[in-house]
């Protein structure tokens, strides 16, 4: 109990200014693959072209490029709602078309 009032509930060991996770990085390249990958197949048909899945990828770029204060936490949160908007657009523009 101690350790959770001197921390608080989030509190985490190791550096927040970069990711050390080889998962997490294997992760974000893959999504950010195959958001690329969405929108090359759904650029191509005329019926469904969209760009809504450009969000997705920046959603997955975002905490591999940019690291904002120096706290990568905040960069994975906006990622992560880049990805949640990205993803919802990209299926209702392509559930209408």
């Amino acid at each position: 109990m101690d350790e959770i009032l001197k921390h608080g509930v989030f509190w985490i060991n190791g550096n927040l200014t970069a990711i050390n996770s080889t998962l997490l990085i294997l992760l974000l390249a893959v999504g950010a693959v195959l958001s690329l990958l969405i929108f090359y197949l759904a650029w191509h048909n005329l019926a469904t072209r969209t760009r809504t899945p450009i969000l997705c990828l920046a959603g997955f770029l975002i905490p591999l490029i940019v690291h904002g204060d120096g706290n990568i936490l905040k960069s994975l949160i906006i990622g992560y709602i880049f990805i949640i908007a990205g993803a919802s657009f990209s299926v209702q523009a392509l559930r209408f078309s």
